[in-house]
Parts: C-alpha cells; sequence; structure tokens
C-alpha cells in the first residue's frame, strides 16, 4: 500500500511525534510512505520519502486563507502524481486544507476544538470535514470525538489512540538522565510537559507541600513555558527551593520515568495524554485529574492508575498519600500500567489505520 501523512511540520509536538512513529512502523510494515509537510521543520525522524510543499504559516488571516487554497492545490497536484492508496492528515493545518482540496483523505483531530483553535478554523471544520472526500474522521480521545458531534455536529468519528513504541522505550530509558541534577538524590515524584496553566503544575506544587511526601521524595517537574517564573514564585513561597526541581526540557524523557517514584499528570486539559501512556510503559505508577480528555481512556480506576477529580489539590493530596501509605496498591499500580501499556504499542495503533 502507498501511504501519505501530511501535517504542518515535523516540530516538537504530539501529532509530530505521531507522524514520525506511525511513518517508521508503515516502512517496516512493508508500505510505500511519503511524508508531507508544509514547512521544513524536523526534530523529528521519519519513515519513508519526505516532500516539503513549502507554504509556511503566516501571521495575517488574509495570509492564513490564501495558504490554504495555495495549499489545497499544492496537495491536489501531489495526490494527482503519486495517487496514494491512503493520504492521512494530522491536526487543522493539514486537515484543513485536505479536505479542500477534493482528493480522498482520513483526517485526524487531536485537540480539543473549542479552545484550541481560531473562529475561522472552527467554521471551516464545520463546512468541510463532512464533505464526501473525506472517508474517514479519526478522534484521539472518546472526549474529542463526543465534542465534534455534541457541539459542531460532524458525525461518524472513529477513536483511534496515539501510539507508543515500547521496543524503542525499552532502550531509551536505559540511557543516562539529562538535564543532569546533581543534587537530586534517590527516587522521586514527577510531572512533564509545557510550564503552562493548561498543565496545572501550580496544583502540584500545592499538592505536593500538603503531602505526607513533601521534604520525603523531591517532586521534579520537566519542561519549559511562559509559566517558568510564575511556578519558582510558588515554589519560593512553599519555601522549597531544595525539594521541587525545574530543570528544563528533556529530549528523552524515558530515563526520567524510569527514575521516578510516581508519575503525575495534574492537566486542566488533553487531548489525550501521550506522557501518561509513556509513563506506564516505564511500570510509573501513575496519578492523573480526571480533565477532558483522555486520562479516563487511558486509566482504569484503582486498576492501573488513580483518577482524581480536576483542578482538586485536595485530589492530588490524597491520590499521593495513598500512594505512599498503601504499598501492595503501590506495586499493583506498576504492574498493571505495564500491562495497559501494551494497548498503545505502535504496531497495535499502526493497524488499525490500515
Amino acid at each position: 500500500m502507498k501511504i501519505a501523512l501530511l501535517l504542518q511540520t515535523l516540530g516538537k509536538g504530539g501529532a509530530e511525534r505521531v507522524a514520525s512513529l506511525l511513518s517508521q512502523q508503515f516502512e517496516r510494515d512493508g508500505h510505500e510512505v511519503h511524508v508531507l509537510l508544509w514547512e521544513d521543520v524536523r526534530h523529528y525522524p521519519h519513515g519513508g520519502t519526505l516532500t516539503v510543499l513549502n507554504t509556511p504559516a503566516t501571521p495575517s488571516l488574509f495570509g492564513k486563507l490564501l495558504n490554504l487554497f495555495k495549499r489545497a492545490w499544492l496537495l491536489r497536484r501531489w495526490h494527482k502524481q503519486h495517487k496514494p492508496d491512503l493520504l492521512i492528515s494530522l491536526m487543522e493545518t493539514a486537515n484543513i486544507p485536505a479536505a479542500l482540496s477534493g482528493v480522498p483523505v482520513v483526517i485526524s483531530v487531536h485537540l480539543d476544538p473549542r479552545f484550541e483553535l481560531a473562529s475561522y478554523q472552527r467554521l471551516l471544520m464545520k463546512w468541510l470535514y463532512p464533505l464526501p472526500n473525506v472517508k474517514a474522521r479519526v478522534a484521539v480521545s472518546h472526549g474529542i470525538a463526543k465534542v465534534l458531534e455534541s457541539d459542531f455536529g460532524i458525525k461518524d468519528w472513529q477513536v483511534i489512540a496515539n501510539p507508543v513504541d515500547l521496543v524503542d522505550i525499552a532502550q531509551q530509558k536505559t540511557l543516562p538522565r539529562l538535564p543532569e541534577v546533581p543534587t537530586l538524590q534517590g527516587d522521586y515524584i514527577l510531572g512533564i510537559g509545557r510550564l503552562h496553566p493548561q498543565k496545572g503544575f501550580d496544583l502540584l506544587i500545592d499538592a505536593y507541600a500538603q503531602s505526607a511526601l513533601c521534604r520525603v521524595k523531591p517532586l521534579v517537574i520537566l519542561g519549559e513555558g511562559d509559566g517558568r517564573a510564575d511556578l519558582e514564585a510558588q515554589i519560593a513561597a512553599h519555601s522549597l527551593q531544595d525539594w521541587i526541581y525545574l530543570p528544563g526540557w528533556a529530549n528523552n524523557p524515558f530515563p526520567w520515568f524510569a527514575g521516578a517514584w510516581a508519575f503525575v499528570m495534574s492537566s486542566r486539559s488533553e487531548g489525550l495524554g501521550n506522557t501518561l501512556i509513556e509513563a506506564m510503559a516505564c511500570g510509573c505508577a501513575c496519578i492523573a485529574a480526571d480533565c477532558d480528555f483522555g486520562p479516563r481512556d487511558i486509566i482504569t480506576r484503582e486498576q492501573d492508575g488513580l483518577l482524581v477529580e480536576t483542578e482538586s489539590v485536595s485530589g492530588l493530596v490524597g491520590a499521593l498519600n495513598q500512594l505512599y501509605q498503601d504499598e501492595p496498591l503501590y506495586g499493583s499500580l506498576q504492574q498493571q500500567a505495564i500491562i495497559r501499556a501494551r494497548d498503545y504499542d505502535l504496531p497495535v495503533i499502526a493497524a488499525c489505520w490500515t
């Protein structure tokens, strides 16, 4: 089969990581693979042949609309030349021009469209996604699919979660833990993500300060973002500078997962929550806020992880204390997390697309 994957870039991001993994797995499975980018930005590797259609993003609304039609025309021309059996677009920057182009396409939605898209994109979605050339519509979680049906009136969604490469994770987690934190000793509680209010790290810091684990096990939050100064001030207000670490972005998070006592996803919202699956693949006992969307798709409550109410400091405190005080539960969650992660293994998810 000839398969093409279309997206904005292969820069840092969840959908970009998905495209990277799928393209490599499709190639391993014997398919002819093409990766199409609007911009030549590459952080992740890819399988198959790369084509840059060279229509980078522009800031003005007029430029965006002009780009939309240019992208649709370029895609139509490429499709006519190469005739793929399956074209998959990832994210609205690819979905919208692909639907407009008239070529057969499978679109995929990775974010909550109510809050993370511009108004013109939401209008175009309502108009374009039901078109007959859109052969299938895929959401990464059941919650996103439900919103697209109820709030946007777009029906017939399939749910295909994002994959994790368990073979690669097993290799990557044995590598040195970077960035180095010389004063960090022993295991630790771990959070990972952009330093932004969406990720709820302010809630996690307050919960840690109130938990039985405060000044017992350190808290490490990996990531960068505009919220760093606020989080640092919050840590100082708790006088926990020697116990809470913000070491920055980790290109390879898996050694950090492997060394963690527990992983906490305190997010106010998610599309799916890839880091939660990655943590489970490394055998972490996991706590997650039951936010829209993703964690409740991934975790079966008190079987392979703990779910707590969204934006609840007291819920996070209770879950941390429960893990600390209930050793049989803690060990069971570690074992069951590894089993659950197998449902998201790359070959399993890639087969869902073909």
